[in-house]
């Protein structure tokens, strides 16, 4: 009897000391407190194919601002050919300006895929990014089209990276209950920025970008109550759509596509290719939608998942600053 007093009373004074913890230090660095993740949480992988397409995007939402121009290869996208700064405040200038240094850069290759020996400098930093394997008279004509302007959106990312701190840890908790992974937490800084009021032109809001279509079969999404914007329940929905996702197509990485791109267009993918890998998908499927931005959704992500995880990490990000009238820049990491 003394004993089972003993057990209960210790109960008791545990349970008290943590529930003065939680109330005294109600912050996200004692969220661990209140839950503990799936260790057998699943993984999220990068094949080497994919890493130098990470590492483009890494620095994209951590060098480069939103007046700086990447001007890359669509195709291969660590193929950098020179960074500029644009006028942000007139968009028909910067319209002009792209088509100036689009056009340069065209006669560079030009003059490279007619067998001339590199004489500019913007002959030159081609001649020196692009590898000796592609180096074609073929491949220089079809890089001519390809030539693509990326602007930089660091700033933007660091306010995601402050905001993300209210909602990770909740976000983790309920992740955690429905066995998937974790790196999931991290996708609303693709989808919104972490802003809980977001919204899209065609119709998405809140913190997951939800469509009306696809949340009303869970939440309440009507002119007198949006339950999109409630990031409890929005993260239960979208959780549940890339659960669902991830059944139907047996891949995370096709999964998190999908929730871009259409679950229907990718399991239509995997049909026609008869295959679940990503890279096959990636690198086979051309359709009209399935384009530039949703080839790279999953490089995105993880990009934006390697940069958050460093930055809890206590990891400060650089930004590339460029001379005035410098106009190229070393992002290449070949």
């Amino acid at each position: 009897m003394s004993l089972t007093l003993s057990v209960i009373s210790y109960c008791v004074v545990q349970m008290r000391n943590i529930l003065l913890i939680l109330f005294l230090f109600p912050t996200t660095s004692f969220a661990g407190l209140l839950y503990s993740y799936n260790k057998k949480s699943p993984q999220l992988k990068v094949s080497n194919e994919l890493k130098r397409d990470v590492n483009f995007w890494e620095d994209v939402f951590s060098q480069y601002e939103a007046n700086q121009c990447v001007y890359h290869d669509s195709k291969n996208l660590d193929m950098v050919y020179m960074v500029s700064r644009v006028p942000l405040n007139d968009k028909r200038a910067m319209k002009k300006q792209m088509g100036k240094q689009k056009a340069m850069i065209r006669g560079a290759l030009e003059s490279l895929r007619r067998g001339k020996k590199p004489k500019t400098w913007m002959e030159k930093k081609i001649a020196r990014v692009i590898p000796r394997r592609l180096k074609s008279s073929r491949f220089y004509r079809q890089a001519k089209s390809r030539i693509r302007c990326q602007r930089g959106v660091a700033t933007d990312f660091r306010k995601s990276l402050e905001r993300s701190k209210t909602y990770l840890p909740m976000i983790k908790k309920r992740l955690s209950k429905l066995n998937v992974p974790m790196d999931l937490a991290y996708l609303p800084h693709l989808e919104s920025g972490f802003n809980k009021k977001a919204h899209s032109k065609v119709g998405a809001r809140g913190l997951w970008q939800l469509m009306p279509g696809t949340a009303r079969p869970f939440i309440k999404v009507n002119r007198r109550r949006d339950d999109r914007l409630n990031p409890h329940l929005a993260t239960n929905v979208a959780a549940r759509i890339l659960k669902d996702n991830y059944r139907k197509t047996k891949s995370w990485p096709l999964a998190i596509t999908a929730y871009n791109y259409g679950i229907n267009g990718v399991v239509r993918a995997i049909k026609k290719y008869n295959s679940n890998d990503y890279g096959t998908i990636r690198r086979r499927h051309k359709t009209r939608i399935f384009g530039f931005a949703a080839k790279n959704f999953y490089p995105s992500f993880i990009a934006v998942r390697n940069l958050a995880m460093k930055h809890e990490k206590g990891k400060v990000f650089k930004r590339q600053n460029l001379a005035r009238g410098n106009k190229e820049s070393k992002t290449s990491r070949r």
